[in-house]
């Protein structure tokens, strides 16, 4: 099987860099275990990265260099008859993060990487998560493996460290055998059902393996040592085979690259950790790089042109992690890709974590380089979440401007109303440490209808304070920072303004985990309406719309899942049904998983209601909505509702009125 892998391998005297993958899935389906998992082959590092991580969750790309010499002496270990052999120096993996908030990381990581393994838990199957990976992998036509993670998890199972999964699979008892034949099976279904390829087990599709319709494979456990030999083969064997011409060193390339980190170091001045996708870096050497100020390059293109240039290079010694290496590092005079890489760089503004970094030379296209970081700049522009001077409604500046107000659009979403509509520049404000966490806030917000006035990356600051108190709408009045904080004079204004509840002027929420986040926004939110209800400013439960999925999950009290198809539903809410009766289903005690109180427009969750699901005779399908309280229908001329907001009470005021004949619900409140 070796030869068959590396038999069209040619030898033409190329040199190769190390192959980049990218490891991605759902969250909490092991990819960090696997990396930890692949730094316990090397002596000098075994750092345990699940433990540093906010969370144990993956918020920003890892990067890890794996020597050759250790993947030629884990392959070794493979049952093969004669051992194969392979021509890269090594391997680099990113590790990306699972949660969907991080969307644009996963996208990012699949545009640097030459192959990717995609982290399944063997036993649970695809989760979101993993259905927007491979779609991405898939459109992004990067090749990429299936590990099925998890394997001491099936019933019966026996693992043994350090063992090639192939072969304890075929050492397993006959009813360990078939329950993993089981869980493979259901797998290759899911596979089949959201891309074009079929999966096959590596050890029986690698002979006849056809990169345009095929996948690979790859059992294994993380957890126990399992399979991880297993996995660098195929890497190899499929990156050698089928990215190789992608591999191929060529000096002429502009050097390139992506912001990891950057920090001012005691005794040494500003440094940027980056990962070196392309070309070759010298000290001395002019970089190009974005920050909040825009494009900054040595050029007539970018907004500043002051010239800064590499003053040394180091690499991490061994098999240190990017984020862990600590004083683990070796001054070089220059590196070539691929590299996980920290410069020290004097006289740098402050550089956009997450983005490109260019390493431009004499006679090298820079406008084109300066364009490209202008529109990475624009993307968070386009994503940010901003208010409809008409309707009110919380959208996408995108989606804003080419759909809500163009009349052509072509996509559904215009208004006819907002033609002559404006963005009002004003709601939340947000900080961030790097792009990939400001983007994961940004698409939190929109599902939340919540805008934004000011969005960056970089530590809170007083202007940022200034702003947000410009804010008018208390749902809206949130200070946000994602694993930043203020200098100490702001932290502790910061501080102060917090232990001031009742006089609080705006909501400053902090934390370095994404749904620790919008976990207090939620909070707050909640508190919000609750004292609006109770001094009659304001209702409690907002109109909404939900569609049941045709999936329950308990009886006594029913446990089913719904769609919310327009506004949002919240704990305590009672649904309406809109079968012509009028009758209520019966009120939500609780939404989701893990405490849950409210469930925004688009979100897919299951909540518990107050009746038993054999009796209510739901049917697939059926439409329900939140439904308004009389008392509250009547505030809620003073409440500002989105357009689907405004849709789903339309209907529910038709429901109370002709047929429950409560003529005056609603009373005074205009579409």
């Amino acid at each position: 099987m070796a030869e068959d892998a590396s038999d069209d391998i040619e030898d033409i005297g190329e040199t190769l860099r190390q192959p980049i993958v990218a490891v991605t899935g759902h969250v909490d389906h092991g990819k960090t275990s696997l990396l930890d998992l692949l730094r316990s082959i090397g002596k000098e590092n075994q750092t345990n990265v699940m433990n540093r991580e906010a969370g144990g969750i993956t918020q920003e790309l890892g990067v890890t260099n794996v020597p050759s010499e250790l993947l030629v002496k884990a392959i070794q270990t493979m049952p093969f008859k004669e051992k194969p052999t392979f021509d890269s120096p090594g391997i680099i993996f990113l590790d990306t993060p699972g949660h969907e908030s991080f969307s644009s990381i996963r996208t990012r990581s699949g545009n640097v990487a030459d192959i990717a393994i995609l982290i399944v838990d063997i036993v649970e199957g695809f989760k979101p998560q993993t259905i927007q990976s491979i779609q991405l992998l898939e459109n992004n036509n990067i090749p990429f493996i299936i590990v099925g993670n998890k394997i001491d998890r099936i019933h019966r199972w026996e693992s043994k460290r350090g063992r090639s999964s192939w072969q304890s699979w075929n050492e397993q008892s006959e009813d360990a055998k078939d329950m993993a034949d089981e869980y493979y099976f259901k797998l290759l279904g899911q596979v089949a059902s959201h891309s074009k390829f079929n999966l096959s087990k590596y050890w029986e599709g690698i002979k006849e393996f056809d990169i345009q319709n095929d996948r690979l494979f790859v059992p294994m456990s993380a957890k126990e040592g399992e399979g991880l030999q297993d996995l660098l083969f195929v890497i190899l064997a499929m990156a050698e085979k089928f990215a190789r011409e992608d591999l191929i060193i060529h000096h002429e390339d502009m050097a390139e690259g992506y912001v990891l980190e950057s920090r001012e170091e005691i005794g040494v001045g500003k440094t940027i950790d980056i990962i070196l996708t392309k070309g070759t870096i010298h000290v001395g050497d002019d970089i190009a790089y974005n920050s909040n100020d825009g494009p900054i390059a040595d050029s007539e293109f970018a907004r500043d042109s002051t010239s800064v240039r590499i003053r040394s290079i180091r690499k991490p010694i061994g098999m240190a992690e990017m984020r862990d290496a600590g004083k683990r590092w070796e001054n070089v005079q220059h590196a070539s890709a691929a590299s996980g890489l920290k410069l020290v760089i004097p006289n740098m503004k402050e550089i956009h974590i997450g983005s490109k970094i260019f390493f431009p030379k004499p006679g090298d296209d820079l406008q084109s380089i300066i364009e490209e970081m202008k529109l990475e700049n624009k993307r968070i522009r386009d994503e940010a979440p901003i208010m409809c001077s008409i309707c009110k409604e919380v959208l996408s500046r995108k989606d804003f401007s080419k759909i809500h107000m163009n009349p052509n659009a072509k996509e559904p979403g215009f208004s006819t109303g907002c033609k002559a509509a404006r963005e009002i520049r004003e709601g939340a404000v947000v900080k961030a440490r790097t792009f990939g966490g400001l983007e994961a806030v940004l698409y939190e917000l929109i599902k939340r209808k919540i805008p934004i006035s000011h969005a960056e990356v970089g530590p809170v600051n007083k202007r940022d304070m200034r702003e947000v108190l410009t804010t008018k709408n208390e749902e809206h009045k949130f200070l946000i920072a994602l694993a930043v904080k203020g200098n100490p004079q702001v932290e502790k204004e910061l501080k102060d303004a917090a232990k001031s509840e009742d006089s609080v002027d705006f909501h400053y929420v902090q934390g370095d985990i994404i749904y620790q986040i919008m976990d207090q926004i939620d909070e707050l939110t909640e508190v919000i309406r609750e004292k609006a209800a109770a001094a009659n400013t304001g209702p409690v439960f907002r109109p909404a719309q939900i569609r049941y999925l045709n999936m329950s999950f308990k009886d006594k009290p029913a446990v089913f899942g719904i769609q919310v198809i327009k506004g949002q539903i919240r704990v305590g809410q009672e649904l309406l049904r809109n079968d012509g009766s009028g009758r209520i289903l019966g009120k939500i005690s609780s939404i989701g998983t893990e405490g849950q109180k409210v469930a925004h427009e688009g979100e897919k969750v299951p909540i518990q209601v107050n009746v038993r699901f054999s009796r209510s005779n739901i049917s697939n399908d059926e439409e329900f909505y939140g439904n308004v309280t009389e008392e509250d229908s009547k505030n809620m001329k003073k409440v500002s509702l989105t357009e689907s907001e405004k849709d789903a009470f339309v209907e529910i005021i038709r429901i109370h009125r002709d047929v429950l004949e409560e003529y005056s619900y609603g009373f005074g409140w205009k579409p």
